[in-house]
């Protein structure tokens, strides 16, 4: 129980770092705070330093305009404003891919830091770990921009829900790429000769939604940054009492490493800069990454999927897993979560990584309060918690004895 009250206490103390932000001074701030934290007689904690360029909704509102540009230019000179679809196009793809990207270069760059703690050494009369754990979870804070208000994200729930619940649904970005290659071929079409009145309305409709995307994207690059108690300060604070628990605990076969990652409203940016650093020394066989995500209310899931661009499913024998020791039929009575946005073991997928994100959400699917105002301390569910930190132990227990 002493260590469920820390999580709440230590969820609490991060939201005291306002506008910790990715790439900001509170947030290299809340990563020195944590690294005290986190030490321990048994855990070294260093920090792992990285540049970026943290403001990926400026990034993609460039790209939007972009694409709008080579809209209005192909009425006139189709080959012309086709190329300039193209760019935004390869742009976008290059971002989702790699993080780099003409929208990025277009912004500043700042630096992070990762928390990380590696394994513990083994004593003397310990085998070595056959199996490396990497708990992780983002502490920095996402901006409240009007795309994050209680209306627009029960309307996306509701259309994810009439789409299936979201299994084969693509996230914004894959949204923005359908857009981008609509609006192409009506460059192209427009090259060829016709120019009637059906292609004037086929290139109307994504030329609408590219401009409402920019304006979004526009305020939520310029909304300030929440105090993202519950997404993510709670993923955080349950990362850290896993460990902790662990330590005192410790697993036969896993080394357990912790790794905060900075800018992981960035897409995780953190974490895959971290295996990005590491590629001699994370071998897939040997390495499983479990992410804490939001769950500062709400019942607690597992993610079955997740992607911004395309739904990318985390291992089968992982979510097995998941849903033998947590799911429906077990006492916590956990639930399956189609996600499309980055949860934080997302970024280890791509890199052939076992990983399974797990956190808490609400009747609609959704974590509550994320980046909004209201997302403070005082809104926090201990209970919610809680149950996300049993869930989180009970499978580790699990993924040991497999």
């Amino acid at each position: 129980m002493l260590v469920h009250m820390r999580a709440a206490e230590t969820a609490a103390a991060l939201t005291e770092f306002p506008r910790r932000g990715a790439g900001t001074d509170a947030e290299r701030r809340a990563a020195v705070w944590l690294a005290r934290e986190v030490r321990s007689p048994r855990r070294t904690v260093y920090l792992e330093t990285f540049w970026h360029r943290p403001n990926w909704a400026l990034a993609h509102a460039w790209h939007c305009l972009i694409a709008v540009a080579g809209g209005l230019l192909m009425v006139s000179h189709a080959a012309v404003g086709g190329a300039f679809v193209l760019v935004a196009l390869i742009s976008v793809l290059a971002d989702w891919l790699t993080g780099r990207s003409l929208g990025r270069r277009l912004t500043r760059e700042h630096a992070s830091q990762n928390v990380v703690s590696p394994a513990p050494a083994p004593g003397t009369s310990d085998t070595a770990p056959e199996v490396r754990l990497i708990v992780t979870a983002n502490y920095d804070a996402g901006r409240t921009g009007l795309a994050d208000r209680n209306a627009v994200r029960a309307t996306g729930a509701r259309l994810k829900r009439l789409a299936g619940g979201g299994r084969f649904t693509p996230g914004w970005m894959g949204w923005l790429v359908i857009e981008l290659i609509w609006l192409l071929a009506v460059a192209v079409i427009r090259d060829s000769g016709t120019n009637g009145t059906p292609i004037k309305i086929a290139q109307l409709i994504p030329t609408a939604a590219l401009v409402v995307q920019a304006a979004f994207l526009l305020d939520l690059a310029s909304a300030p940054f929440g105090a993202a108690a519950g997404d993510n300060a709670a993923g955080t604070a349950v990362a850290i009492a896993l460990v902790h628990a662990l330590d005192a605990a410790p697993p036969r076969r896993l080394g357990v490493e912790l790794m905060l990652q900075g800018s992981g409203q960035n897409g995780m940016i953190g974490l895959r800069r971290h295996l990005r650093g590491r590629r001699t020394d994370r071998r897939p066989a040997n390495t499983v990454v479990l992410g804490i995500a939001a769950c500062g209310a709400g019942r607690p899931c597992w993610w079955v999927s997740d992607g911004a661009m395309v739904p990318l499913r985390y291992l089968a024998r992982l979510r097995d897993l998941a849903a033998r020791t947590g799911g429906p039929a077990a006492p916590l009575q956990a639930i399956a979560h189609f996600g499309r946005g980055t949860g934080p073991a997302l970024p280890a997928r791509p890199a052939g990584i076992p990983a399974l994100t797990i956190g808490a959400v609400d009747g609609r699917g959704l974590a509550p309060r994320s980046q909004q105002a209201s997302d403070t301390a005082q809104a926090l569910d201990p209970a919610a918690l809680d149950r996300v930190l049993e869930f989180a132990l009970t499978l580790v227990d699990a993924l040991d004895a497999d």
